[in-house]
């Protein structure tokens, strides 16, 4: 019952699934806090939404006057599996994809929030707290709030990233990069496109004007210089409402994105939305990461889709 009312919401809305890593086994130092959806389950939900759906690129679904019953699928942070595990997936199916890529892991450079979930495995919260602790004490950072308030738009995220490094460096500890380490991997496929995710997917409405333009010019030009097939859509980091602001918008449009996306997990149920800040938007959702629930979210998700209209 279930999956025949999924298969009836290809009349009434579009789907943006969004993806992090595609490891068959998440690596111990990321398994706490990592959205991962094994490429066997990702086999599976995309081969479902290609019997009811059509899966199209991401800039079809912001170019389209009517975008009901289309898919499109993304990967935010470009995890090595991705390229490794989920394109292969993919490329069997025969279906598109955008791969959204903060530019400092081609630097080697773990990802930030990486950093955090390392500190989190690790049991390493405490120790981090007592070597900072005039910046946690201040912003009221604790080993029980650890995890969301590193990412809330109140707390300079570069900030919190120097700290970071400052810590690990003192300890003499290195984090491997779970992320694309070189531009071999951003091979030229005609199923694959990239975006603009920012160069270190700090929360842009944390940050000041300068650094946001830094943030966003800076991936913008290293994927104007890879050659490969770019979409004009930009993906937010984080994705909620808190994590933009009017500056953002404003430097968006300086620099020609067509739109932007939310991670807010819901569906798509009106053809175009243009948000409150003036530049075309989508919502997305991080898919569950296995068959049954996934189907689950897709009813949940399609009754609240119903319920807005």
């Amino acid at each position: 019952m279930i999956d025949l009312l999924n298969r009836f919401q290809s009349h009434f809305s579009s789907h943006i699934l969004l993806y992090h890593s595609t490891f068959t086994e998440v690596p111990n130092d990321l398994k706490e806090g990592l959205h991962n959806v094994t490429p066997e389950s990702l086999y599976k939900q995309v081969e479902w939404f290609k019997k009811y759906f059509d899966i199209v690129e991401i800039d079809e679904i912001f170019s389209q006057d009517n975008i009901y019953g289309k898919v499109a699928i993304t990967f935010d942070d470009a995890y090595q599996s991705v390229f490794t595990e989920a394109i292969p997936v993919l490329k069997s199916l025969n279906v598109p994809c955008t791969i959204f890529i903060n530019g400092v892991s081609l630097s080697g450079k773990a990802f930030w929030r990486d950093k955090i979930r390392f500190l989190i495995n690790n049991s390493l919260i405490d120790d981090f707290l007592n070597f900072n602790s005039s910046f946690t004490q201040l912003h009221k950072i604790t080993s029980k709030n650890f995890y969301k308030i590193t990412k809330s738009s109140n707390i300079n995220s570069q900030e919190i990233d120097t700290l970071l490094d400052r810590y690990l460096e003192e300890n003499k500890i290195s984090i491997d990069n779970f992320c694309m380490k070189d531009i071999e991997y951003l091979r030229k496929n005609p199923l694959v496109s990239y975006g603009n995710h920012t160069y270190n997917h700090y929360v842009l409405s944390s940050l000041n004007k300068n650094q946001q333009e830094l943030e966003i010019r800076k991936n913008h030009e290293l994927l104007e210089k890879l050659n490969i097939k770019h979409s004009k859509i930009f993906s937010i980091p984080f994705g909620g409402d808190r994590d933009l602001n009017s500056t953002t918008i404003e430097l968006l449009k300086k620099y020609n994105y067509r739109g932007f996306l939310y991670s807010k997990n819901a569906i798509n149920i009106k053809n175009n939305r243009i948000s409150d800040l003036t530049l075309p938007s989508k919502e997305r959702y991080m898919v569950n990461s296995d068959f049954n629930s996934f189907q689950k979210q897709l009813f949940k998700l399609g009754l609240k889709g119903l319920i807005k209209r």
